[in-house]
């Protein structure tokens, strides 16, 4: 029988191609707790307050104003009530199915965080976005998700 090593060996490398597999699809997942949908504001043309529970609540502002998809962004986010761990922020484009990776945002203040972030360039004449921030407070985590429109800049 010395087909048996041969065997042992297949089936470790089909085991381990399974686990990387796996690794590699849920590398980058959050347990999101709660999913917030914010159609009220119009987060390209003004700063957007969502209140995350009882006792905390989030003002959120992206600049430049318009959110040009050619030039940085900053993303500021400032905490009313309980603090919050952690921040980041992601752009989906809908006509185009792409999402940017998520721009980690930084604890400036006591109460503020931002950070720096990009869109994807799109070369549609209109294209829908949804600004998708990630918070975390103890062990909770919310995503906040805000929807707006561009038109393609001359």
């Amino acid at each position: 029988m010395n087909y048996k090593p041969v065997i042992v060996i297949a089936f470790a490398l089909f085991a381990f191609i399974i686990l990387l597999g796996y690794l590699a699809f849920n590398w980058n997942t959050q347990n999101i707790n709660y999913y917030l949908q914010v159609d009220d504001c119009q987060i390209d043309k003004t700063s957007c307050q969502v209140r995350l529970d009882k006792h905390s609540s989030i003002k959120i502002n992206i600049l430049p104003r318009g959110i040009p998809s050619t030039g940085k962004l900053t993303v500021y986010i400032e905490e009313q009530g309980d603090k919050l761990n952690e921040s980041s922020v992601s752009f989906e484009a809908i006509e185009i199915d792409t999402t940017t990776p998520q721009y980690r945002l930084y604890r400036q203040t006591e109460n503020s965080f931002s950070g720096s972030a990009f869109l994807a360039i799109c070369s549609l004449s209109k294209q829908s976005w949804i600004t998708h921030l990630f918070v975390k407070k103890g062990n909770e985590t919310w995503e906040i998700s805000l929807p707006f429109s561009k038109q393609l800049e001359n």
